[in-house]
């Protein structure tokens, strides 16, 4: 795991030499080795500098040998390279029947051969995560890949001929030439939704690849495109019966895990006590050859305490165990540095929780397994359930229909309400994308502009075409596309990556990814519980009992953590004359957005909408306002 950039342009202009520091600001991924690989050419009478950076932590092979970035034995190609190709074996094993010959015992080289034999082709015979930019010395063309389901991230800004790109926003800010306009969008996309959603960045001149997809640079120009969907029918057969289908995932997710148990360095598991970490660390404990470590964190106020959940399946399973117990000053510490330790404004409050876990983590190791995942493939979310009791009232006379919209306006701010005021639209994928919004269209128009209020594109693109029975699925491979990339797996690499630890979702395998969309509803819900195949496997090896309580999950109330520290924030960043000189948000949208959060939701509706505008303003003043850190920071 590691942290890459990459500059490509005019030789005058490209200034390549900058990669390094842009790279530096990368060091938090890779502490263990750094180095630097610039090429210079020429194309059609024009000349060109490409210039590569590499910030490594060292997992597989962590000799000199695995130094990056790495040119392949015959010169053709070069990598730098953020990730794990975890079938790198058997491809290696492929690879030398056909003559090619390794230097070193890491995934990159065999990334690097793979490309020498199949070209582009080579990416679908990968099994892992990975981001990685790749110059290709013969055909004078740049590649830019991203991993199928988006684990590991990768951004690219292209202005004025030059090509920035790395695995941090914060790498392409270092770049003298990078325009740092805010987009209006995309803010309104995080006041929705407490994230960015791609492939937009918070800058209007810099973009994410989607999951699934690469950039092509040649001759100058740039070609985006998927070379692998998780909407793609597929062939195999799907599951006769629920015990089939369990069995069928019991043997994919063994396999995804043992898979991931490949490392020369420490490693353990997060484990939560929940469905998910609990079924990856039982499958683990099945495989691993020597003990496996778990880690918690506790929490002394108990309603937001999972710790004991996490003991009683860590004393069954036998592994050992590690947990952490911290106060409210603790989350407090970590959601005042939020704003420094993301990128962009991200405001899932489970990211508090989610540093403390891999701070605690990679004290004692440097990979942790993570059962990320779930929910999205299985349908562990309740908004699914509600999707599945809006459609039906969807299907009621429009008369009826308009009645339970009408009394909508009397429930609390939220998705259920914004879900019911969707009820006469005749699309399925308005209804649930209402499910994902916290505040009315025209609460956010006033706020951040008519554009911004708009539903996210992506978001109804993947679910109108979606080759699934039924909306509620749909909704899941819309959510698989846009929030899991964005929300769920940012969290937890931008967390965990914080502090250089590798999180591996095996969950996220995407042969296993593949076979829970082939699966119908009636099989993921089988007897009335959500993610029924993933607890069928995981009831193979720890009794029920122990896992039988109301889901929980790792967020934390805003309100409850900072109190009245929120309203003293709100003073300095939300003051109307500095709103109206930076320009983002409108003052009398923010009064109208808290206004309608505390009439319709109460304080904590209000205070979540209030954290958003000020993680985004914290944010804003960190990198680019009075409290920017100096150069190299």
């Amino acid at each position: 795991m590691c942290g890459f950039s990459g500059v490509l342009g005019p030789r005058n202009r490209a200034a390549a030499e900058r990669v390094g520091a842009m790279t530096r600001r990368l060091r938090h991924r890779g502490p263990d080795d750094f180095g630097t690989w610039q090429h210079d050419f020429a194309l059609r009478g024009s000349d060109y500098a490409l210039g590569f950076g590499h910030a490594r932590l060292s997992i597989l092979d962590t000799s000199d040998a695995g130094h990056q970035p790495m040119t392949s034995s015959d010169g053709r190609v070069t990598i730098t390279y953020n990730g794990e190709i975890y079938n790198f074996r058997e491809l290696r094993d492929e690879l030398a029947t056909l003559g090619h010959a390794f230097r070193t015992e890491c995934d990159t080289e065999v990334v690097l051969e793979s490309y020498r034999a199949w070209g582009c082709e080579a990416f679908d015979r990968f099994i892992g995560m990975f981001a990685f930019a790749l110059w290709d010395h013969a055909e004078q063309r740049l590649v830019l890949v991203r991993d199928r389901l988006g684990i590991k991230p990768l951004y690219y800004g292209f202005w004025d001929g030059v090509l920035c790109f790395g695995s941090e926003l914060s790498a392409l800010r270092v770049h003298p030439a990078f325009p740092e306009e805010i987009d209006s969008v995309a803010l309104g996309s995080f006041v929705r939704h407490g994230y960015v959603a791609g492939p937009r960045t918070i800058y209007r001149h810099a973009a994410r690849l989607m999951p699934g997809e690469l950039v092509l640079w040649e001759a100058g120009a740039l070609e985006r495109r998927r070379y692998w969907s998780l909407l793609e029918p597929e062939a195999a057969p799907v599951p006769s019966d629920f015990e089939e289908a369990v069995r069928q995932l019991d043997e994919l997710l063994g396999d995804a895990v043992e898979r991931r148990l490949v490392s020369d360095v420490p490693l353990g598991a997060f484990l939560s006590g929940g469905i998910d970490s609990s079924a990856v660390v039982a499958l683990m404990k099945e495989r691993a050859r020597g003990p496996v470590r778990t880690f918690s964190i506790g929490f002394r106020q108990e309603q937001w305490d999972e710790a004991p959940h996490a003991r009683r399946v860590a004393e069954h399973l036998g592994t050992e165990h590690t947990e952490l117990y911290v106060g409210v000053e603790d989350a407090v510490g970590v959601a005042r540095e939020i704003y420094s330790l993301y990128d962009e404004p991200f405001a899932d409050s489970s990211a508090v929780p989610t540093v403390l876990l891999s701070r605690l983590t990679r004290e004692h190791v440097t990979v942790a397994l993570s059962g990320d995942g779930g929910d999205e493939l299985f349908g562990g979310y309740w908004q699914y359930w509600k999707l599945r009791t809006l459609l039906r009232l969807h299907s009621l006379p429009t008369l009826l229909r308009s009645g339970l919209r009408a009394a909508a306006g009397w429930l609390p701010s939220g998705p259920l309400r914004n879900g019911l005021l969707h009820l006469e639209s005749p699309d399925a994928a308005h209804l649930a994308y209402a499910l994902l919004c916290g505040c009315r269209e025209e609460t956010l128009a006033a706020l951040c502009g008519a554009e911004a209020a708009r539903p996210n594109p992506v978001y109804l693109e993947s679910f109108h075409a979606a080759p699934v029975d039924g909306d509620v699925r749909r909704a899941m491979l819309a959510d698989a596309r846009v929030y899991l990339p964005d929300d769920i797996l940012t969290k937890v690499d931008r967390a965990s990556m914080s502090v250089a630890l590798e999180a591996r979702v095996p969950i996220l395998d995407h042969r296993v990814a593949r076979f829970a969309f082939r699966l119908p509803l009636d099989l993921l819900w089988h007897g009335g519980e959500k993610k029924a195949p993933l607890r069928g496997v995981l009831y193979r090896r720890v009794p029920r009992e122990i896992l039988e309580r109301p889901k929980q999950g790792f967020s934390l109330p805003i309100t409850a953590l900072l109190g009245d520290e929120l309203r003293s924030w709100a003073k300095d960043y939300l003051e109307p004359g500095r709103l109206r000189e930076e320009g983002h948000f409108a003052p009398e949208g923010v009064s109208r957005l808290l206004e309608e959060a505390r009439r319709r939701g109460g304080e904590e509706q209000e205070s979540e909408q209030l954290w958003r505008l000020l993680t985004f303003q914290r944010w804003f003043a960190r990198h680019h306002g009075a409290e920017r850190p100096a150069a190299g920071a």
